[in-house]
């Protein structure tokens, strides 16, 4: 994991996959405002991809996986219904998949038929509310024990807007 203090500046974006890739990263994903860089580098590299914010098949389809999309007109769309219709819009927000605020892409020409069905039988979890994000047993890259055996946090646990952690086998550190 590498964090470049930007969310828009394609020089580093591309520093930042290149490391990534020479460290051996075979899948790159990346959280910034413009994934293009990201995605191009990486399958450039050789990497597989998972893109953000929009589908991002068409930067490099054949080593695209999935990714994830926000549906902001859908959010906005519906807080400004909320406050015609009298209401108030909470000062925290939060939906995922089964919300309408995000949608996972179509998985890629490169994900095989027993994968694809896989990703499909695990977004019809999510959509159906109560999917497991994290499972335990799961320690920190420390060591630290984060879950116990048989316990988990579920996609909508507020534990998860707080996670200040890298998971066992992660290089690196959030400080």
């Amino acid at each position: 994991m590498i964090f470049t203090g930007e969310w828009s500046l394609a020089v580093k974006e591309a520093e930042a996959t290149n490391a990534l890739a020479d460290a051996g990263c075979d899948v790159i994903t990346c959280h910034v405002d413009g994934p293009k860089v990201v995605m191009e580098t990486a399958a450039r590299r050789g990497a597989f991809i998972c893109g953000y914010h929009a589908d991002q098949s068409a930067l490099a389809p054949e080593k695209y996986l999935t990714g994830a999309e926000w549906n902001w007109a859908g959010v906005y769309t519906g807080m400004v219904q909320t406050v015609l219709d009298g209401g108030t819009i909470d000062n925290f927000v939060r939906g995922g998949p089964a919300e309408g605020f995000i949608k996972m892409s179509s998985p890629g020409a490169s994900v095989s038929d027993a994968a694809r069905a896989q990703f499909e039988a695990v977004k019809a979890e999510i959509m159906a509310g109560g999917f497991a994000a994290l499972k335990g047993p799961l320690n920190d890259n420390t060591g630290k024990p984060l879950l116990a055996a048989g316990e988990a946090l579920v996609e909508t646990d507020i534990a998860l807007e707080s996670m200040d952690y890298l998971v066992e086998g992660v290089v690196g550190s959030t400080s």
